[in-house]
């Protein structure tokens, strides 16, 4: 018999502990297949990989792979644990450490290759479903199948390097150790929990500052501040564990005290999580984190792709502006503007209106009638009395300076009031002062003349935008278009991809979560059954372990949630000055879809796994 053949002997006579590996292995290649075709996609070469958006594509396709590697290094220790007592009785036969590792090194390696080409194979089979979503969700006109084989030879290359370098790694920490203790690791004690209240309030101290500090804007957090903000993130995550550890050790003891710990099965429950507690704590951490990342992925990029409308809205608030500077030709004004109004009537009706502003162009400051601010359709009009001037903003989320208009001979005006959002496309000007009629007609600055065109349904006539942009752009000296619709189009495309990114994330977090636990569940059930089995035999009914095993899973399945719900709506609280309705929309709608699979998931595991423990 050779050396392959006792290792595909192996393979096949343990299939429920290699096919745990090997999904979890098909998985993460094929969450990375896919979202390389969509990066690769033709479409996606028109994005400048400088830009923002590029960076995020190169970032997401990274931190992919990136969580590639970690899970697959879960799934290989989780492999390794459940193995160990398979390697004992090897051992005991006399293999030596050298065959023990060159054995396991070439199990990683086949199952490696065929997981790589299952995936793929699966990948090539359901990507154009996915391209059909992601044609949807980013409004692609043309986001067709095609024959991705970039992304085909980046996964064979990156993931074959990685099962090499992970399996001749992961191999030489196989130790030669006692024959028994090999053959008695599924049965050996976990630690305890370990007290640990000092390190508990030292990180809340450390994260507490860190916070307050980059909140404040302190000065020396500006010289290194990418490094402080990894900083923030490593003490945050050790906050996090150390409150689920340590709140695991006290929930134990309080539950010790309770009068009820002696009644029925509470006695069981308590001494299994007690038993138990450092991984269990230990897989509740890890669910928690993966589930904030779900949450932040969902109300941070789903909410912002829900919003584009109104944030455009808010910095260009016509669907067309042109504004004619002083240099402008009376002709070449006409000529645009009848090219711009014949256009926009083949389209139906539309509103039009015309203003004048006065500037200050060395400070960026304009003077508007009062006439003419009323002029503009689209916010209230205001009367002002003959020594009153009204204030709005220029540019927008800015404050604008609301005394420098004492700086001009005007005389003394009383200040009336403040408009904050934009009047016309934002950056036009600083501030816009709105003064009387009379004092207007006084201030001798150039005048800028403005044509305003608003369209119904406007989100709907990018054709439109695309025309009028064709045959009109922006001349500094002359004059300058702008178009809330073409914003729109643009800001839309890259909200979606960016939408995209995070749903993708979202079901790389959440899918990792769930094959955590799964895995745990996988790795203890052989441990778990005979304990039970041998339980059962001294008077435990079906009905009592099922209510241990529930109870137990429960605090596995909805603990994590828990915490991260409470970690997410505590942050929203503390931001909630800054934060949107719509944020607010999304991670409540988010967590209670979340909310829903979980309560799904929790009884499909239960009903699974009680049939495994009791058959």
């Amino acid at each position: 018999m050779s050396f392959n053949h006792i290792v595909l002997q192996n393979i096949l006579r343990d299939k429920s502990t290699y096919i745990s590996y090997f999904l979890s292995s098909v998985f993460s290649i094929l969450v990375f297949f896919l979202f390389s075709t969509t990066a690769f996609h033709p479409m996606m070469a028109e994005l400048d990989s400088t830009s923002t958006l590029g960076i995020t594509m190169i970032l997401a396709s990274f931190f992919t792979y990136i969580f590639s590697f970690v899970f697959i290094i879960y799934s290989l220790f989780a492999f390794l644990k459940k193995k160990t007592k398979t390697l004992g009785v090897f051992m005991m036969t006399g293999a030596s450490m050298r065959q023990i590792r060159k054995m396991v090194f070439r199990e990683n390696m086949l199952i490696a290759g065929a997981a790589i080409i299952t995936a793929i194979a699966i990948g090539l089979v359901i990507a154009p479903l996915f391209l059909m979503v992601a044609k949807r969700i980013l409004r692609a006109d043309s986001f067709g199948m095609y024959v991705p084989l970039q992304s085909i030879l980046l996964t064979i290359v990156l993931f074959t390097i990685l099962f090499f370098v992970l399996s001749k790694f992961m191999t030489r920490l196989i130790k030669k150790e006692e024959i028994a203790q090999l053959l008695k690791a599924d049965i050996t004690q976990e630690k305890l929990i370990a007290p640990a209240l000092l390190k508990l309030v030292l990180s809340i101290i450390v994260s507490g500052f860190l916070i307050i500090s980059i909140t404040k804007q302190i000065n020396w957090i500006k010289s290194f501040e990418m490094v402080w903000y990894i900083m923030l993130f490593a003490s945050l995550l050790l906050t996090i564990y150390f409150t689920i550890t340590q709140g695991t050790l006290w929930a134990i003891r309080v539950l010790q005290k309770r009068p009820s710990y002696l009644r029925k099965t509470n006695m069981l429950f308590v001494s299994n999580l007690k038993a138990k507690g450092r991984s269990h704590s230990h897989i509740i951490y890890l669910l928690t984190v993966l589930l904030l990342g779900v949450f932040v992925c969902t109300s941070v990029l789903y909410s912002s792709y829900y919003n584009v409308k109104d944030k455009t809205e808010v910095l260009y608030p016509y669907s067309f502006q042109y504004t004619s500077l002083p240099n402008n030709a009376p002709e070449a004004e006409q000529e645009d503007i009848v090219f711009i109004e014949t256009t926009l009537e083949k389209e139906g009706k539309y509103d039009t209106y015309y203003s004048t502003f006065k500037t200050d162009e060395d400070r960026r400051i304009g003077f508007m009638s009062v006439s003419n601010y009323n002029a503009l359709g689209l916010h209230n009009a205001i009367t002002l009395s003959n020594n009153e001037y009204y204030v709005v903003t220029g540019n927008e989320g800015m404050i604008p300076n609301k005394e420098a208009i004492h700086d001009y001979p005007f005389g003394e005006l009383k200040y009336a009031g403040l408009e904050e959002q934009n009047i016309l496309s934002t950056g036009l000007q600083n501030v816009y002062y709105i003064v009387p009629n009379e004092i207007y007609e006084t201030i001798n600055y150039p005048v800028y003349k403005v044509f305003t065109y608003e369209l119904a349904n406007w989100t709907d006539k990018v054709d439109v935008a695309e025309t009028i942009l064709a045959q009109i752009s922006s001349e500094p000296d002359m004059h300058l278009i702008a178009s809330k619709i073409s914003l729109y189009n643009a800001e839309k495309f890259v909200k979606s991809i960016m939408f995209f990114i995070g749903f993708m994330l979202s079901l790389i977090f959440l899918s990792a979560a769930m094959s955590i636990l799964y895995f745990y569940l996988q790795t203890s059930l052989e441990g778990e059954k005979k304990k039970y089995t041998d339980i059962r035999k001294i008077g435990l009914s079906v009905k009592e372990l099922a209510s241990v095993v529930t109870r137990e899973l429960a605090i596995l399945i909805f603990m994590p949630f828990t915490v991260a719900a409470t970690i997410l709506f505590v942050v929203m609280f503390s931001m909630r000055n800054k934060i949107s309705l719509t944020f607010y929309q999304m991670t409540g709608l988010g967590v209670v879809v979340f909310l829903l699979l979980f309560i799904i998931s929790f009884f499909i595991i239960r009903r699974i796994y009680l049939n495994k423990l009791v058959n």
